[in-house]
């Protein structure tokens, strides 16, 4: 083989992770191991902990720098290390060679965790540990699986569980967040695009063709189409931006705005949304047509919406209301708010999924700049369209 061709197999890729995301990765590696180590010692003399070490030792890389992985997951990492523990044992009993006996291990341990859906390569490990951990590993027998394998896992498991889910940006296990929203298709899609669209269904229908192994899931590969689908779009829009598509002249309101006058102004410029903002122009709420029909959907006594909508919007005498009476009380807080740097491909699956139809557009100190709706939006991507067939 060629040097060139040797350097080009040996070559390690392109690195996707920022610095920081390494680093805590190697964070939870550290207090995992540190744990492990606590917990195994009051059970193995030093001279057995590597072995239980290096076990765990490599579930901590699958479980802090790739946590979405399926190798990663709750059961194979529980269920991958006790079958091949069991496995180990049973396998160190009844064959008296050490060598046949570790290979024999692993194997069995390989075929099972592939038949349970438990594939977690430090499984392998564990089985080998129970065959080749020397003496002390032995002399426990089948208690090697609760103590300190089974207690291990819980440490470990524990420890990924609590910090995966308190550091900014991750989530584990991976079915905590948005499996429904991975698995839509690409909300934006051109004509162009829709010949290139992939379902689910063909994400499933490819791996099973492809019958081995890939160690990235099904919901983690509709995500990357996803993104890469929509940079693809981005690229040959152009950075099209919120803050050039927004309208600049936004009706809004304050705290105190009484609900008639904030009913005033939805008609007189035949809008349905207004944002209410502070002092310092920071969106603090939106009220929109549908918090005024909810305040007023139950009937009383009989009596049409007209009238039920007027007593609404009449200020109530006296110091006490049993109803809100300005906007502050009647706003829907937080608002969802958009930034002005941001494209507007990103508008999509907020209009959809929000089911809104006025979406304020703050600056970088979240200050009222502008507001989008969807008409907005369709008049810029009319523009494009024009623009790219000119």
């Amino acid at each position: 083989m060629h040097w060139r061709s040797l350097l080009r197999l040996l070559h390690p890729g392109p690195d996707t992770t920022s610095l920081a995301e390494k680093a805590l990765s190697g964070l939870g590696g550290l207090v995992g191991i540190g744990l492990i180590m606590l917990v195994s010692r009051q059970f193995l003399g030093d001279g057995a902990l590597p072995w239980v070490v290096a076990s765990m030792g490599a579930s901590a890389v699958l479980l802090f720098a790739v946590p979405l992985g399926p190798l990663s997951q709750p059961w194979p990492l529980v269920g991958g290390h006790l079958l091949s523990g069991v496995i180990g044992v049973t396998v160190a009993r009844l064959v008296p060679d050490i060598a046949l006996a570790a290979g024999l291990a692993v194997a069995l341990a390989i075929f099972v965790m592939y038949l349970t859906r438990s594939l977690h390569p430090p499984g392998g490990a564990t089985a080998l540990t129970a065959v080749a951990g020397g003496s002390q590993v032995q002399a426990l027998g089948y208690q090697f699986l609760l103590t300190p394998v089974l207690l291990n896992l819980v440490v470990i498991l524990a420890w990924a569980l609590l910090i995966n889910n308190l550091l900014p940006n991750r989530y584990y296990p991976n079915t905590l967040r948005g499996l429904r929203q991975s698995r839509e298709r690409p909300l934006g899609h051109d004509r162009s695009d829709r010949a290139l669209a992939i379902t689910h269904d063909d994400l499933e229908y490819a791996l099973k063709e492809m019958n081995e192994f890939i160690d990235v899931s099904e919901d983690d590969l509709s995500r990357l189409f996803n993104l890469s689908a929509t940079h693809s779009r981005r690229r040959r829009m152009g950075e099209i931006l919120c803050g050039e598509i927004m309208t600049t002249d936004v009706i809004h309101a304050r705290y105190d705005t009484e609900v008639e006058e904030l009913w005033q102004l939805m008609g007189r410029h035949r809008i349905r949304g207004i944002p209410v903002i502070d002092d310092e122009r920071r969106v603090i709420g939106m009220v929109t047509i549908a918090d005024f029909l909810n305040q007023v959907r139950h009937p009383d006594r009989g009596l049409p919406l007209r009238e039920r909508l007027q007593r609404f919007l009449k200020r109530s005498d006296g110091l006490h209301a049993d109803k809100p009476e300005y906007a502050g009380h009647l706003m829907s807080s937080p608002a969802i708010t958009i930034d002005h740097r941001q494209h507007i491909l990103e508008l999509f699956p907020i209009f959809y999924r929000q089911g809104i139809h006025h979406l304020p557009v703050v600056d970088g100190e979240g200050r009222l700049c502008g507001i989008v709706t969807p008409k907005n939006l369709l008049v810029a991507l009319h523009a494009d369209l024009q623009a790219a067939g000119a």
